[in-house]
């Protein structure tokens, strides 16, 4: 019975470190995406990659 909780507690805790890393995922893609718009709103445009190569 001691091994049985012991592997219980181990799902639970590598299921709980999923779920906290997709949400950790999740508001980092949320953030990521609302970025340009921040950068926009300061007056800067934002650099095409073909235009800082150029550089």
């Amino acid at each position: 019975m001691n091994v049985y909780c012991r592997i219980l507690t181990l799902v639970k805790s590598v299921f709980a470190a999923f779920v906290v890393g997709a949400l950790a995922g999740f508001l980092a893609a949320t953030g990521n995406a609302a970025e340009p718009d921040a950068q926009t709103s300061r007056g800067t445009a934002p650099i095409s990659a073909s235009a800082w190569a150029q550089r």
